[in-house]
């Protein structure tokens, strides 16, 4: 059924071209919430397709509420709703983060909600305001990677039920974040640290022009292999992680990273190490090809953070990589409220935002990897019965 009326919704690509940008991604994401017969729905970021498709779903009974912050989006959608004529979607210019007008907020909240765009936090109002065992799909960002999450509310908590890789544009207005970047080597290169304030770098740049030191984890992959949940992984579970941008060819560098392309890092004092993988085999066809995972680092404390990096790797392809690139074990993931106490906490891997903490559970976290930023349940950690 959704997928008949996205067909409908695209016979015109110039103009879903204008409005969405995501015409496959979006009724994904849809059919994840799910939604009932009607449904009162909230979306963030608007466009017309997408809320289209919502109320398509929802059906006569149902509602959805869009909401924009940029006054041109909105006068664009409305046309767009006009002339798509379900009647059943409305545009609101307002700060999306604020969640829906509270006069326009159903008594028990909306059934569910979807957020458009790339998040790095959870707003309060988005929670506040879905209804009790309502869903919501969120795309949001972690260590700089994003996944496109369907939640679940049992109270203030928020229960991740499905996750999709995915990609859109940034937030704006009062949820917009910022980003610290740390140059280094004159531009060539740029620490980016999506998660919490830049680490200290004082002394690595003189470091990285010093020796590199290698570690070969025996972790190979074949062509069109899907590395996404290993990035996911390293970037929520390693302390002071964050990721090494390479802003010039290979041969005219010290990290062997492609020009315009990221690695995986970790950073200690006046040290540095970073994931790689290198060819090792080449034949004609795709499957005769295959690369393998290094690290690389430099400093006094390379050494140390290379076999962090390595073990990580290691980790990853015991419990959570799969042969087929769509099986992937995802986390375990609750969102609970900024300032909820760590021992109210479920055990696990905690990522600090400003109005959410964020706990991951990944199958195989026992104990026996580095330790992470924050560890809720010390004394699994130490014992190995997480």
């Amino acid at each position: 059924m959704l997928a008949a009326a996205a067909d409908r919704l695209t016979a015109r690509p110039e103009r879903v071209d204008r409005v969405c940008g995501h015409p496959h991604q979006r009724p994904d994401m849809i059919e994840h919430l799910p939604l009932k017969p009607g449904a009162i729905v909230f979306e963030a970021g608007s466009g017309g397709y997408n809320a289209e498709l919502i109320a398509h779903v929802a059906g006569p009974e149902g509602r959805v509420m869009s909401v924009d912050i940029d006054p041109w989006v909105v006068g664009r959608t409305r046309p767009f709703l006009t002339e798509a004529g379900s009647g059943r979607v409305t545009a609101v210019e307002a700060d999306a983060a604020l969640g829906a007008p509270a006069h326009l907020v159903p008594r028990g909240g909306f059934n569910a909600s979807v957020i458009t765009y790339n998040c790095w936090d959870l707003s309060p109002a988005w929670r506040e305001q879905l209804a009790e065992g309502g869903r919501l799909v969120w795309p949001l960002e972690m260590g700089g990677y994003t996944r496109a999450i369907t939640f679940e509310r049992h109270g203030e908590v928020l229960h991740a039920r499905h996750f999709t890789d995915c990609g859109f544009a940034r937030d704006q207005g009062q949820q917009a974040h910022a980003v610290p970047v740390v140059p280094l080597l004159n531009g060539g290169l740029t620490l980016r640290f999506n998660d919490g304030a830049a680490a200290d770098t004082e002394g690595l740049e003189q470091a990285l022009r010093g020796p590199r030191h290698e570690v070969a984890t025996g972790v190979t992959m074949g062509a069109n292999a899907y590395c996404g949940s290993l990035q996911l992984y390293a970037a929520t579970t390693l302390p002071a992680f964050c990721r090494l941008h390479a802003h010039q060819d290979p041969e005219e560098g010290v990290t062997g990273i492609a020009k315009d392309r990221d690695a995986s890092a970790i950073v200690g004092d006046a040290s540095l190490a970073y994931l790689i993988h290198i060819q090792t085999k080449d034949g004609d066809r795709p499957e005769e090809k295959e690369w393998e995972w290094r690290v690389h680092a430099f400093g006094e404390q390379g050494p140390d953070l290379a076999e962090q990096l390595a073990a990580t790797v290691w980790a990853w392809a015991h419990h959570v990589r799969a042969e087929d690139n769509d099986q992937h074990a995802a986390p375990s993931l609750t969102v609970h409220p900024a300032g909820t106490p760590d021992h109210l906490l479920p055990a696990g891997d905690v990522l600090d935002k400003a109005s959410s903490r964020l706990v991951f559970r990944w199958p195989g976290r026992n104990g026996r990897l580095p330790a992470p930023a924050r560890r809720t349940d010390t004394v699994a950690a130490t014992t190995g019965e997480a």
